[in-house]
């Protein structure tokens, strides 16, 4: 590492953000993240960590915690929309001998990356909301909405799609660009024990539903669908919304239009994606996640992307004694699998868009990829 790096600052304490803390304090950095939520702050529904991920996890000595702290999954069951089996899907597609899947609650993952980024002496400062920085030839200045400056070696930035750190960096407002899909993301409450440990897939015309357990009592429920760019479901409505798109649904779906009720808190948005023609990198400032490669869920690879970013950061900060080469090494091993990954889940999506659901040879490049090593 270069003699002079002793600090960075991580603007974000997401799952990447929290990633990327964990693996520069691995290097010996002193890491401070900012956070302009409050620790508590609601964090989303559940997540589904392929095997892919397996290794960042093992990377970032958070495992086998992940595992305790989810469900694993090793089949996914096509259905169309009377609940009729299309086809089944082996998770296994990297190892036979592992889990397929680790299906997690967000707050989880989170509370698990907080915890070992603490135990490991990462500063964690809730409600700073992040406003500006300025470089110099030896640090950069971050300004804060409360008035408060902090200064650092290095700023890393995992703050979301719409990143003001990558726009200043940048010089430039960057637009995600939308991609024709609202989303759905509904939590379950079940009976113990009523859904098997697998996940499922209803399809009807362009629709298309995901169920995944994430305990033995609670789950999750994601609908994508085409709407128009404008296009957007106020919370009231949310529950009238959804429970009218389950209506053509049956067979699994029945059961779940029991697991939700008006008080569920939904959530909804449009899928968009990032893609940057620039580096990722400027002088003492770097970004990832979100920041640099938003992309459709439809491989549900975004978390694992991120927490890849960090990990290969940390790596190659380690690697080398200059931080313009650390920092290139970076983006270099980075952007040409993070672009791949985010061309397959938009085509995938376009796709789907047209009522195609049957994409077998697109699924089939992106496990190719991922199976190469990071």
């Amino acid at each position: 590492m270069q003699e002079k790096l002793r600090n960075a600052v991580v603007v974000g304490a997401g799952i990447g953000g929290l990633s990327a803390a964990i693996a520069l304090r691995k290097t010996g950095l002193n890491v401070t993240v900012y956070e302009r939520n409050e620790k508590d702050a609601p964090s989303g529904s559940g997540i589904t960590q392929p095997q892919n991920t397996f290794k960042v996890l093992k990377d970032l000595s958070i495992y086998e915690d992940c595992l305790k702290s989810g469900v694993q999954l090793d089949y996914l069951e096509i259905m169309d929309k009377e609940g009729n089996l299309l086809l089944e899907v082996n998770q296994k597609f990297m190892n036979a001998d592992g889990p397929g899947r680790n299906s997690i609650w967000r707050s989880s993952l989170k509370d698990v990356l907080l915890s070992k980024a603490l135990s490991l002496g990462v500063i964690v400062e809730w409600k700073k909301n992040f406003t500006t920085y300025q470089e110099n030839q030896t640090e950069v200045i971050l300004s804060f909405e409360d008035g408060t400056q902090v200064s650092a070696d290095l700023l890393v930035s995992f703050d979301g799609i719409r990143s003001q750190v990558r726009d200043i960096m940048l010089g430039r407002k960057v637009t995600p660009q939308y991609l024709g899909m609202g989303a759905w993301r509904v939590p379950l409450t079940f009976e113990k024990n009523t859904i098997s440990k697998r996940s499922y897939m209803l399809l009807n015309g362009n629709t298309k539903v995901g169920i995944f357990p994430l305990t033995d009592k609670e789950g999750y429920l994601f609908i994508l669908k085409p709407v128009p760019s404008d296009y957007w479901d106020d919370e009231k409505k949310r529950y009238y919304t959804v429970s009218e798109i389950l209506k053509h649904f049956h067979g699994k779906a029945d059961f779940i239009k029991t697991c939700f009720n008006k008080d569920t808190p939904i959530i909804f948005n449009l899928i968009e994606e990032v893609v940057l023609e620039e580096k990722w990198y400027r002088n003492r400032v770097v970004i990832g996640g979100d920041a640099a490669h938003a992309s459709a869920p439809n491989l549900a690879q975004g978390a694992a992307m991120a927490m890849e970013d960090a990990s290969v950061l940390g790596e190659e900060l380690s690697n080398t004694t200059s931080l313009e080469e650390a920092l290139h090494s970076y983006y270099v091993r980075r952007f040409p699998r993070a672009r791949a990954i985010q061309s397959l889940s938009a085509e995938l999506l376009k796709n789907e868009l047209k009522g195609n659901f049957a994409q077998e040879e697109i699924i089939a490049k992106s496990d190719c990829i991922l199976q190469e090593a990071y």
